[in-house]
């Protein structure tokens, strides 16, 4: 994959995501593999790795069960394997089985669960546990690298030897202690060790007294270490037993290393996968601390983040308990370039870094800071121009080394490309640098190329309203606060309030209205266009929720009636069939007493059987009206409340209605009838019949 300029990754702060992994990971290889990540392109690579750690982060999640993978660090032992006549230590060929015993338990663990983690089972695909290496090493090595002394019969006899002679030599040793604390000539400490020999520690007046070989003497000259005359040969004897152990031990580690050996390639192996484990658990546990996700990966290049955030930034708030405002945007074939305008420090580059670093995660194989539903596209070239590459050593300006960007850009872009150019056209005369940015950013829409770019231009937001490829984006700001609100609005260009700001921090009306006199009049009204559009849009935007949300609770209500249909329509047709089904089984039973009538010596029994079947059905059909009949009834009066229920809701909707001329009315004391025919204050003219009476408006209510 191709970054520009090569610096990407830093501008992007990358390395703080690269850093927070290492920490994370156990093992040094595990380290390793975070330091060189970078971004890939190739959507297979990609896909695997996100899975991989997908399913990573599912069992750290949900406390799931997993082997311990972490291992020592064998990078020398793999070295002194890979050197001819080089013979491991014990406690060396330990840490290789250490390595051997930890792969056998990881690689067994992914092939019984290759179903449920087959990404995973990936890491360690064509590898097989070697316990024929455990083996050759348990039988030479005890736990802690000391030779075992069944190794060879010459280290037991070599062992043996130098038993007998330590015994030997401890018994000569203590007699000559004994007698000489008897006499007063040995310090407190009695002995000590000089050069690995066992020696005397002598009061120095009487050294001279005892026969033996003086070693030395302490700092201050009051001891002297002796070796006594009788121990000399006792203490050769050890010796040469243990160079005789030491010779016969090396052997034995030599011809152990030269059967490890075969090995190396294996062992090799084994690191990798285990490392690369390690590094796969390290990046599930960062996902779980951003609460990051998988993204569904787009076959195109069509981008659309929902509910996305900048890891670092998220990070940094949650330290500092503050909150911060998700991200949503889309970028497809149809509208390839955002725009986006607003005030400062109102979120604009944060905006764009937010998706440039979501990439570069995305590419590298890391979970995303987004909702699962997010798409992400994968591109072959990332293009960056934030921040400032003035040049003394090349004496270039800012604005000079950002056109060079430009046409870096405007030769290499394709569709493969995604840019990001921040605070675009700065740093030259605003309307000589708007024009030549307007036409660079048409050039680069004709490379097909996407990209997000932030600017203050008001003909680089025009031009985003006219090019079919391109969309502008706003950063939300508070009027009422005068305070950014952090927030991307896509389809209106932002104003970038300047005024306002200047009104926030005190700067005086005067000054303001000069500078608003001093600019084009037309520039005034099209920010004060852009920011009533912006409020207007919200307010758009705040109704059509709440009908989306009424057209939400219709859908509702709508599949509920549908279920109920559907339930009813079922129940119709279970009933129908249990009753087929009786119909079948009685014609059955009559079938059969027909053939038993048609044997004589059976007719009186059967003439019994058909009196007792008719009977039955009489009941069974009697008991059936009699369940029909209830039904009926109860439903009859169910309506009846129903109707009720819906007259008195009526009466009550008349009765609060305020009566007026032509109203028909009764008397709520009687069920006289009537019209209204005039109302003066609180009474009412009222015909019934022939009649007219005056009523007070209190005694009347409303009729149907």
């Amino acid at each position: 994959m191709k970054l520009y300029p090569e610096d990407t990754l830093k501008r992007f702060e990358f390395s703080a995501i690269v850093d927070r992994i290492v920490d994370l990971a156990q093992s040094q290889k595990a380290k390793e593999f975070a330091g060189e990540l970078k971004p890939v392109d190739e959507t297979g690579q990609i896909e695997e790795w996100l899975n991989q750690t997908f399913e990573s982060k599912a069992i750290v999640e949900n406390g799931i069960f997993f082997p311990e993978y972490a291992f020592p660090n064998i990078s020398r032992e793999l070295g002194k394997l890979g050197i001819q006549n080089a013979v491991l230590e014990g406690q060396e060929i330990i840490k290789l089985r250490k390595v051997a015993e930890v792969a056998a338990s990881v690689i067994k663990f992914l092939a019984d669960k290759r179903v449920l983690y087959p990404a995973l089972k990936e890491i360690t695909a064509g590898l097989e546990a070697s316990n024929e290496l455990i083996k050759i090493i348990d039988a030479i090595l005890e736990p802690n690298g000391f030779v075992k002394s069944n190794a060879s019969k010459e280290l037991g006899a070599a062992r043996k030897a130098l038993s007998e002679a330590r015994q030997k030599a401890n018994k000569v040793f203590e007699a000559a202690v004994r007698k000489y604390k008897k006499l007063g000539w040995l310090r407190e400490f009695d002995e000590s060790y000089y050069n690995e020999r066992r020696v005397l520690a002598v009061v120095a007046e009487h050294k001279r007294q005892i026969v033996g070989t003086l070693h030395g003497t302490s700092e201050t000259g009051s001891t002297a270490f002796i070796e006594p005359a009788a121990m000399v040969s006792l203490n050769n004897d050890i010796a040469e037993a243990r160079q005789r152990e030491q010779r016969e031990e090396y052997r034995i580690l030599r011809q152990l290393t030269t059967e490890i050996r075969a090995y190396q390639g294996i062992l090799e192996s084994y690191e990798r996968a285990l490392g690369f484990v390690d590094f796969t658990f390290a990046k599930a546990r960062y996902a779980l601390q951003i609460d990051a996700n998988k993204p569904i990966i787009s076959r195109e290049k069509d981008i659309t983040l929902l509910n996305a955030y900048h890891p670092v930034l998220l990070s940094q708030n949650k330290r500092e308990g503050k909150p911060t405002m998700p991200l949503s945007l889309t970028l497809d074939h149809n509208k390839r370039i955002l725009i986006i305008s607003g005030p400062n420090a109102g979120g604009k580059s944060i905006s764009l870094k937010t998706l440039g670093l979501l990439q570069i995660m995305f590419q590298s194989g890391l979970l995303i800071p987004a909702s699962d539903l997010s798409t992400m596209g994968i591109f072959k070239q990332i293009f960056v121009d934030i921040g400032d590459d003035q040049s003394i050593a090349y004496e270039l300006s800012t604005y000079s080394s950002r056109l060079l960007k430009m046409k870096h850009f405007l030769f290499h872009a394709h569709k493969n490309t995604l840019f990001f150019i921040d605070e675009f056209g700065t740093g030259s005369d605003p309307e000589l640098g708007g024009a030549i940015a307007e036409v660079i950013l048409e050039e680069l829409a004709e490379t097909k190329a996407y990209g997000i770019i932030t600017t203050h231009y008001s003909n680089i937001k025009i031009m985003a309203e006219s090019n079919p490829y391109m969309m502008n984006g706003s950063m939300l700001f508070n009027e009422k606060t005068l305070q950014p609100k952090y927030e991307l609005n896509i389809g209106n260009a932002g104003s970038s309030y300047t005024f306002e700001v200047a009104q926030k921090i005190g700067l005086e009306q005067s000054i303001i209205n000069r500078a608003k006199d001093k600019l084009d009049e037309r520039k005034v009204k099209f920010d004060q266009l852009l920011i009533t559009l912006q409020t207007k849009k919200n307010q758009l935007n705040k109704e059509t929720s709440l009908l989306q949300q009424e057209k939400s609770l219709m859908r509702k209500e709508i599949d509920a009636n549908k279920r109920e249909t559907e339930m009813y329509r079922q129940k119709q047709e279970d009933l129908n069939f249990s009753e087929n089904k009786q119909l079948i089984e009685k014609g059955k039973k009559y079938d059969a007493l027909l053939e038993s009538w048609q044997e004589k010596g059976k007719r009186k029994d059967l003439a019994h059987r058909l009196t007792l079947q008719a009977e039955k059905d009489a009941a069974k059909k009697k008991e059936a009206d009699i369940v029909g009949k209830m039904r009926d009834k109860q439903d009859r009066i169910k309506r009846q409340k129903q109707n009720k229920k819906g007259k008195v809701i009526l009466e009550k909707k008349l009765s609060e209605k305020p009566i007026k001329i032509g109203d028909n009315v009764k008397l709520k004391a009687s069920s006289q009838h009537g019209t209204v025919e005039e109302i003066s204050k609180n009474k009412a003219t009222v015909f019934f019949g022939m009649v007219k009476t005056i009523v007070p408006l209190e005694q009347l209510q409303h009729i149907s």
